[in-house]
C-alpha cells in the first residue's frame, strides 16, 4: 500500500518554492475563475507553465494539491483515490479548492473529479494529452467543466519575463532594442524555464524526448520506436507546410496510411505540434488536408538546420502561434486557404471570412510582394473577407490592388498589438 500521505506531504512541500518563484503575468490569466463551480482545465504541452498558472490563482486561498507526474503515483487505479483523498485531508485540513495536476495519468479520474464537485470542492486540473482529456470531459464532465489551452509564453509575456516594457509611441531606439528581442524569441520559442535561464541549451532536446518517449510511445505502447521517433523529427523539421500522409506512409515504409495519420495525431495530442486544417465551404475536403506547425518555434532547432535557412516559415509558425492563442479568446476559427493560390491564415467567425493574412518575411524584393498580394487578391474573390492583411518585417503601409485595401502590418507591431486601425 502506498504511503499518500508522505507522498502529499512532500509534494505540499515543494509549493513553497513554487510559489516563491518570480511570476510573470500571462495574457489571459483572468480568464481562469478558481470559485466557479465548474471544473477548470489548463491544457498545454508539457512545461509550458500550467502548474505554475493554476497555483498562482489559487494562491490566496485554502487549497490541496497532488501531482500526479510522480513516479510515485504511476498506476494509480481509481480505486485508490479515496485513500489520496483521504490523505490530503490528513496533510492540508479542510480545504475549499483542490488542485490536481496532469489528472489525465489517472485511468477513471472523471468519476473522481464529478464526486469533488458534488461535494462543492473547487476543483483546477491541469493536462498535457489533449486526448486522454477530452475523451473523458466530453463523455462524463458535459457542461461541467471550462477549459483553458495554455501555450508556452506569447511575445508581450516574454518581454514581460525581461522587465522589458512598451508603448504605442516607441522610439527608433526602443524599436530596434524590441525588434532585436523579437527576432531572440523567434529563434529561441517561448517556453518559460528557457526564457527565465533555469535551465540550459540541452533543456529543448531533454523536453522533446520526454514528450516523444513518456506521453506517446510509453503511453500508447509503441512498437516501432526508432521509427516513430524519425516521424516525430521529420514532421518538427517540416513546420509551416502542408503534410501528406500517404507520403509519410512512403518515407517511413509504413503499413499503412492510417498508421501515419495515427502518428501524427499522437503528436498532436500530446502539444508536440499543430495541425492547421484547410479552409473550404465542402466538409469533407477540410478534413482531408493540413499544414502542421510546431507548438513552439524552440523545437525547429531539432533537425540541426540553422533557423536562418528557414526564416520565412519561422515566422509563418510564429503568426501561427499568436493568432492559435488568441482564437478561442477573440472567437475565431483558424483555418489555411489552397486553391490556386496559398494564403497562410483565413480566420473564420460568425460563419464568414473576417479576414485573409499571408506572411513573407521580406517584401523588398517586388517579386515577392507581387506573389503574395496576388495570392491574397485571388482567394478575396472567393472568400470575400472584411480584411487582408500582409504580415513582414518590413515597414507599415497600405496599398490597393484591384480596387482591395491590402494592410501591410510590421511583425513587431503586429505582436505587440499596436497594428490596429
Amino acid at each position: 500500500m502506498k504511503d499518500f500521505r508522505q507522498i502529499v506531504a512532500e509534494q505540499k512541500d515543494e509549493l513553497s518554492i513554487i510559489l516563491d518563484q518570480g511570476w510573470v503575468p500571462r495574457d489571459h490569466e483572468s480568464a481562469i475563475d478558481p470559485d466557479t463551480r465548474l471544473a477548470r482545465i489548463i491544457t498545454g504541452v508539457r512545461r509550458s507553465g500550467k502548474s505554475t498558472l493554476a497555483h498562482r490563482r489559487l494562491k490566496s486561498l485554502h487549497y490541496a494539491y497532488v501531482n500526479f507526474d510522480d513516479e510515485r503515483l504511476a498506476g494509480l487505479r481509481a480505486d485508490q483515490l479515496n485513500p489520496l483523498l483521504e490523505a490530503l485531508y490528513a496533510v492540508y485540513g479542510e480545504f475549499s479548492h483542490l488542485l490536481l495536476d496532469e489528472i489525465q495519468n489517472v485511468e477513471n479520474w472523471h468519476l473522481f473529479v464529478n464526486r469533488l464537485l458534488r461535494s462543492n470542492i473547487r476543483i483546477i486540473l491541469t493536462g498535457s494529452n489533449s486526448k486522454l482529456l477530452g475523451q473523458e470531459l466530453a463523455t462524463h464532465l458535459t457542461g461541467r467543466y471550462a477549459e483553458t489551452r495554455l501555450f508556452p509564453f506569447s511575445f508581450k509575456e516574454f518581454l514581460r519575463s525581461q522587465h522589458i516594457t512598451w508603448t504605442s509611441a516607441v522610439t527608433a531606439k526602443e524599436r530596434g532594442l524590441l525588434l532585436g528581442n523579437l527576432i531572440q524569441y523567434m529563434n529561441s520559442g517561448g517556453f518559460p524555464d528557457l526564457i527565465t535561464g533555469k535551465y540550459g541549451p540541452d533543456y529543448i532536446n531533454s523536453l522533446f524526448d520526454a514528450i516523444v518517449t513518456r506521453d506517446i510511445v510509453y503511453r500508447y505502447n509503441l512498437k516501432y520506436v526508432r521509427t516513430f521517433r524519425e516521424i516525430a523529427l521529420y514532421l518538427t523539421s517540416c513546420y509551416s507546410t502542408e503534410i501528406s500522409y500517404n507520403r509519410i506512409k512512403k518515407i517511413f515504409e509504413l503499413g499503412s496510411e492510417n498508421t501515419a495519420k495515427n502518428y501524427v495525431h499522437y503528436l498532436e495530442e500530446a502539444y508536440l505540434i499543430s495541425c492547421l486544417p484547410k479552409f473550404s465551404f465542402k466538409k469533407q475536403e477540410s478534413v482531408r488536408y493540413r499544414k502542421v506547425y510546431l507548438i513552439d518555434t524552440a523545437f525547429a532547432g531539432q533537425t540541426g538546420e540553422g533557423h536562418s535557412v528557414n526564416s520565412g516559415r519561422l515566422l509563418e509558425n510564429l503568426v501561427y502561434l499568436e493568432l492559435a492563442r488568441n482564437a478561442s479568446w477573440l472567437r475565431y476559427e483558424l483555418f489555411y486557404f489552397k486553391k490556386q493560390v496559398e494564403v497562410d491564415f483565413v480566420i473564420y467567425s460568425n460563419r464568414k471570412v473576417t479576414e485573409l493574412i499571408q506572411v513573407a518575411y521580406s517584401i523588398a524584393d517586388q517579386r515577392t510582394l507581387k506573389r503574395e498580394t496576388r495570392a491574397l487578391i485571388t482567394a478575396a474573390k472567393e472568400l470575400n473577407p472584411e480584411k487582408l492583411t500582409l504580415i513582414t518585417f518590413d515597414t507599415k503601409h497600405d496599398i490597393i490592388e484591384e480596387g482591395m485595401n491590402i494592410r501591410i502590418v510590421p511583425v513587431l507591431e503586429w505582436m505587440l498589438g499596436l497594428s490596429a486601425e
